[in-house]
């Protein structure tokens, strides 16, 4: 075996690695670095190391005292929103005490009121008859409970703008069309998360919030009717109201659920006054037994 001509080494190939392994760093930068230390220079002048430190470090606390105002607890905004909170749940708590106290003080007064009608003599089936069609009592029956509630990506990143986000909610006009659509399949009485509704009820958006007679209302929706169950349920399905909330489910997610049950239960109405009243109709003329001559003067 011969070696090459002109006594080429074997490892000559390797002579760049060799070199890149010996020195790494490149002739002119090393030829530049020797003549910066031979006149007696800092090898380097560069400010752009404790510059970029500087920056990191600013840019860092920064961050870090945005971060602890994001998360402090006890900020002048989360102090103001826990006062609110707290307010609110406190005049939550007072109206539900009123309520209850109201539909206490209802009963009793029925109670007197059908005690004096007895006393008398009257007749309280036509008393109790109206009591039941303006909400003055509560009532217990079969019927149907239809739960209503926001689509799960109402509160999601998905839903980028207002319009959006208010499309995948239950809005005062839904709840209006759902109660209106009951009554017209023939519901007795009809109630929201125990507010019973009457014929002068308000269901409407104060802000963000839905309110049925100046009273919040919380999610879900429970919408209560009594009526017929065998006759209710479907009239409600087949007609305008059980289209709507199939519109509103496949188009926006509106959540609906629908039960029939044999035991339900509606409080009576808050805050009933009379409008109106006129004097019952006994068929006795209040003038019977008196009659007048026109021409008398003195009549």
């Amino acid at each position: 075996m011969t070696a090459a001509s002109g006594g080429r080494r074997p490892d000559a190939s390797m002579t760049l690695i060799r070199t890149m392994l010996e020195r790494p760093l490149d002739p002119g930068y090393q030829a530049a670095a020797d003549r910066r230390a031979a006149a007696g220079l800092p090898r380097s002048t560069s400010l752009r190391a404790p510059r970029l430190l500087l920056a990191t470090l600013v840019m860092g606390l920064a961050v870090g005292v945005a971060a602890a105002n994001l998360t402090a607890s006890n900020t002048p905004r989360s102090t103001a929103r826990k006062d609110l909170v707290r307010e609110i749940e406190a005049g939550r708590a007072q109206a539900d005490r009123l309520t209850a106290q109201a539909q206490r003080l209802q009963a009793q007064v029925a109670a007197l009121e059908a005690e004096q009608l007895a006393s008398v003599g009257a007749d309280t089936t036509r008393s109790q008859e109206i009591s039941e069609a303006v909400g003055a009592v509560p009532l217990t029956g079969p019927g149907l409970v239809l739960t209503l509630d926001d689509s799960p990506e109402a509160d999601s990143a998905d839903a980028t703008t207002s319009d959006q986000a208010d499309e995948q909610r239950i809005l005062a006009r839904d709840l209006q069309y759902v109660v209106n659509a009951l009554w017209q399949s023939g519901a007795e009485a009809v109630s929201i998360n125990g507010n019973r509704l009457t014929s002068v009820s308000a269901i409407r958006f104060a802000g963000s919030a839905l309110i049925v007679d100046y009273r919040p209302l919380a999610r879900p929706y429970v919408v209560t009717a009594l009526g017929d169950p065998q006759e209710l349920p479907g009239r409600f399905a087949d007609g305008v109201g059980g289209s709507y909330v199939s519109a509103l489910h496949s188009n926006f997610g509106i959540r609906a659920d629908t039960e029939v049950s044999d035991d339900l239960r509606v409080p009576a109405a808050v805050g009933l006054t009379t409008r109106y009243a006129t004097p019952l109709d006994t068929g006795v003329s209040p003038t019977s037994g008196a009659t007048s001559d026109p021409e008398d003067p003195s009549s």
